[in-house]
């Protein structure tokens, strides 16, 4: 293969990759705020949404490692 393009698809790949880990953080980022938006009264239902969110990211990742591409 040619050099030069061994680097052009490199640079392709790694500007994708960027790209999902952009709107990986982003979505979780907006979740985190849409859990500080809620102005939690105590401590137990704040614990409850974190928990609600950790699960979510659970089965997000089971079904990645599974071999599926489902969305949470």
């Amino acid at each position: 293969m040619d050099e030069a393009l061994v680097k052009q698809l490199k640079q392709k790949v790694e500007a994708e990759l960027r790209q999902r880990e952009l709107a990986f953080l982003d979505f979780w980022l907006q979740e985190l705020k849409k859990i500080d938006a809620k102005r939690h009264r105590d401590l137990a239902s704040l614990q409850t949404d974190f928990k609600a969110m950790i699960g979510r990211m659970e089965t997000r990742i089971r079904s990645l490692k599974g071999g599926r591409d489902l969305y949470v």
